[in-house]
């Protein structure tokens, strides 16, 4: 299941240098899954995150991409949903070797850095 369209939009995508991808998307705050994550005081779930950075270089690249292995994931600080949240996805890519950072657009605070292999 994909979660573009329901969970987060893709506002833009930038390529700034060969290899280099910025995708800015917006996180719906009203979405099911925060029922269960967490009642009360919902969090973006991590495994999330992740899709949303595979389903972002999948549009890049105009083919499914999946995750050979992550070799590095390092939560820096929690998502909170709130009305028109918005994270810029950097996205770094050299054959299959990925470097990623996610950080909220309002005041460019890092949430995760991430380096995998993709297939």
């Amino acid at each position: 299941m994909r979660l573009e369209g329901n969970f987060y939009t893709i506002d833009s995508i930038t390529t700034p240098a060969e290899g280099e991808h910025t995708v800015v998307v917006t996180l719906a705050k009203e979405h099911h899954i925060y029922e269960g994550h967490f009642p009360g005081q919902p969090v973006v779930p991590g495994v999330c995150t992740l899709t949303i950075i595979r389903e972002c270089l999948g549009e890049i690249l105009a083919r499914p991409v999946s995750f050979a292995s992550i070799k590095d994931c390092k939560y820096v600080s929690a998502l909170i949903p709130e009305d028109g949240l918005r994270i810029a996805i950097n996205l770094s890519l050299s054959d299959t070797k990925l470097k990623a950072t996610v950080e909220r657009c309002d005041n460019q605070q890092t949430v995760l850095k991430l380096r995998a292999e993709i297939r």
